[in-house]
């Protein structure tokens, strides 16, 4: 049963959790707390056989909240001594009682106070934080897949199909521990903005949506959490449920669904000698404001799995009304919109279009204030006519656009001269690919505030990417591969564009980078280069 929405009224903090078992397990083995007066909030999955887990996790709730609750030291201090309580307790109890033994659990603790957060963490539950900027994971998975996903050295999408996904090198009740035992409680603090939201979560609704898709339903239903948390739990159990589901999300005063800007900065001071940029980590990756400890979140895209964007998937009806945007129209065979021209012929500034997998032989041009999403992303296939010279796939002209989810596929009898033309501004391209006989996959072509960002470009035969005169896009966290045999960079960056290149994996290619020696290098750092064997740091 969800919790109700609650409004904070010293600070305007909304706050909604649920927890459910899921569509496969009987027992809920999850728990959650929240305390908006006194910016507490906590959730838990429990470990162990029978009804172990639910004990650990419960024990691990009260233990935590009756240590907060009583105050004295610092946050940081009384996160550690609150989470290091409930593990001793837990472990005592295991000791104690048979049918208790081996019980642990995994805990992720947040306190919010005077615009600052703090957490807690232990195990593989997790804290998201989403701002203007977009999605970020604050906490790091404690299990071996976890920091293959976190060190970039597998996908996002390969770490939530990975058979060892479940196993936690750390957690909460199989050993005594002190508050600052080494390699035990990982603590963050960062500030936490009006703008901002965080979401708490157990791996039952990691390990089902991808970020992007989480990203995506915090967006759509900003301003009413308890929406956000019934539209994430949705997701989860309509992309399988396979493990207990719990959503605690906490939203700012001025948070807002509007889809993350692309952020350009200009380059700031370092200290002599280093390197590093203030708002990035040692590796290069941006950093919310203050983060002290945190590791990059691969977000890569590819077969993701199919979620529904939002509270159902409705059949036959043109729209459903969405709570920060217009309406959302639907497009497919049995659909009132049967091709994604007429749906965007329908739709006004603030409408999102929603297109049903399947192929779509059909040029597009975006409206202004429109987005265009993949129900499953992946699935929707843009492509040619054939025979059909100069064809361009997507173009958006206007402003305020989003393009999601969507596949562009070029064939042999069916050549794309442009998969995607983006000349317009405060425009974002996400969680979409590109795929074999095109000309130029992406074009950017002004220097409108452009994002472009977890997408997949696989075998294109010609320029994956072209970054236009005076063009400044954020080009974050994408993936180009093509085989080796092939020739042509992935990025060509004319002489005046300033395109910011930020954690993209390039696998195959002799050059990346379209550009003289030093500017190539320049625009390199802080990506990742994969040439046959060879891999290239950042």
């Amino acid at each position: 049963m969800s919790e109700p929405a609650v409004a904070l009224r010293s600070t305007g903090l909304r706050a909604a959790g649920a927890s459910v078992a899921g569509r496969v397990r009987r027992n809920n083995e999850d728990r959650l707390y929240f305390d908006l007066e006194r910016g507490i909030f906590l959730v838990v999955d429990g470990v162990g056989g029978h009804a172990a887990g639910e004990v650990a996790a419960s024990i691990a709730v009260d233990v935590i909240v009756d240590r907060l609750e009583r105050g004295g030291a610092s946050p940081e201090s009384m996160v550690r001594q609150a989470i290091a309580c409930a593990n001793n307790e837990i472990h005592r109890q295991a000791r104690r009682t048979v049918e208790y033994s081996g019980m642990t659990c995994v805990v992720t603790v947040a306190l919010v106070a005077e615009r600052r957060l703090t957490i807690g963490h232990v195990g593989d539950s997790r804290l998201y934080k989403v701002t203007p900027d977009g999605l970020w994971k604050l906490t790091c998975d404690h299990s071996p897949v976890g920091e293959q996903e976190d060190s970039c050295e597998i996908s996002e999408v390969e770490a939530m199909r990975h058979p060892r996904r479940n196993e936690v090198f750390r957690d909460v009740g199989s050993a005594p521990h002190q508050p600052d035992d080494p390699e035990f409680i990982e603590t963050v603090e960062t500030p936490f903005e009006p703008d901002s939201a965080i979401l708490l979560c157990t791996d039952g609704l990691s390990d089902m949506l991808p970020s992007t898709t989480i990203e995506r339903i915090v967006r759509c239903y900003a301003g009413n959490p308890q929406l956000v948390v019934d539209a994430l739990i949705g997701a989860a159990n309509d992309a399988g449920g396979r493990d207990n589901v719990t959503a605690l999300y906490i939203e700012g005063a001025a948070f807002s669904g509007v889809r993350a800007r692309a952020v350009q900065r200009e380059p700031e001071s370092v200290a002599p000698g280093s390197s590093v940029r203030p708002d990035r980590t040692p590796s290069g990756q941006a950093r919310p404001a203050d983060v002290s400890r945190r590791r990059i979140t691969w977000l890569s895209t590819g077969a993701l799995l199919g979620v529904a964007l939002g509270l159902a998937s409705i059949t036959g009806l043109d729209y459903l009304v969405a709570t920060s945007r217009g309406r959302i129209l639907v497009v497919g065979a049995e659909s009132r919109f049967v091709s994604i021209a007429a749906a965007m012929a329908a739709a006004s500034p603030r409408d999102i279009v929603r297109v049903e997998p399947g192929e779509y032989a059909e040029s597009v041009v975006l409206k202004d204030g429109v987005e265009l999403v993949a129900r499953v992303p992946g699935s929707v296939v843009l492509v040619a006519p054939s025979r059909l010279e100069n064809w361009t796939g997507l173009t958006a002209s206007g402003h305020d656009n989003r393009i999601s989810g969507i596949r562009v596929l070029g064939r042999s009898d069916a050549p794309i001269a442009t998969g995607m033309k983006l000349d317009g501004r405060d425009l974002v391209l996400d969680d979409s690919g590109f795929e074999g006989n095109i000309d130029v996959a992406v074009d950017v072509g002004n220097d409108g505030n452009i994002a472009i960002r977890s997408n997949r470009f696989t075998n294109v035969r010609g320029l994956p990417l072209r970054v236009g005169r005076s063009a400044r896009p954020t080009v974050r966290q994408n993936i180009f591969m093509r085989g080796t045999d092939e020739h042509g960079p992935a990025l060509h960056v004319v002489e005046d564009a300033m395109p910011t290149l930020d954690a993209n994996l390039f696998v195959g290619y002799a050059d990346a980078i379209g550009a003289p020696p030093t500017r190539r290098q320049q625009l390199l750092h802080g990506n990742f280069v994969i040439r046959g064997s060879e891999r290239v740091g950042r």
